[in-house]
């Protein structure tokens, strides 16, 4: 018996590890079902580990008969997948504070040049490649410091048409 908890609590930690890699969220939304969650799979996976770890601590620990140690590590098994899976479900219907596709984040991390001198909080201008095209905008220097033309800043956000920058030179200290 103490095989079939191991065997199952290692094909719980293989399919943990499947679902590490691939997720549980479904690839085509059902329309009748607004769920981007296949419940099934957190349920199998936490549901082996529970029976594999309980049912072989009850028959190692010998306090407990075949059928007893069967039945606790059943009743373990389910209770943990009920609690699991009602965890994946709340946590699959959080929705983030801010939209991760927000536009003013979009040139986040992009490379750009002053050509107009940014003054100390003032506003100059700034050059960057959008694809094959240079672009011109007006920037402002989120440390409301002064960046002298000529120097590489990285875009942080832009707003209102004015792009938020911070010196490549600080960036590139941080990486």
């Amino acid at each position: 018996m103490s095989y079939l908890f191991l065997a199952c609590f290692i094909g719980g930690l293989l399919l943990t590890v499947r679902l590490m890699f691939f997720g549980a969220e479904r690839r085509r939304q059902r329309r009748s079902d607004g769920m981007p969650l296949r419940r099934s799979e957190p349920a199998i996976v936490a549901f082996l580990l529970m029976f594999g770890i309980a049912g072989y601590v009850a028959t190692r620990n010998g306090s407990l008969a075949t059928a007893g140690s069967l039945a606790v590590a059943t009743v373990l098994g389910i209770v943990f997948a009920a609690i699991v899976t009602r965890l994946a479900i709340v946590t699959a219907r959080i929705q983030p504070e801010h939209d991760p596709d927000d536009p003013r984040f979009l040139l986040q991390g992009r490379v750009g040049l002053v050509t107009v001198a940014i003054p100390a909080n003032g506003e100059g201008m700034i050059r960057y490649e959008d694809g094959s095209a240079p672009v011109t905008v007006r920037a402002l220097d989120i440390a409301h410091g002064a960046i002298a033309a000529g120097e590489e800043v990285c875009i942080e956000r832009v707003e209102d048409g004015i792009a938020h920058v911070e010196r490549w030179a600080l960036v590139e200290e941080r990486l």
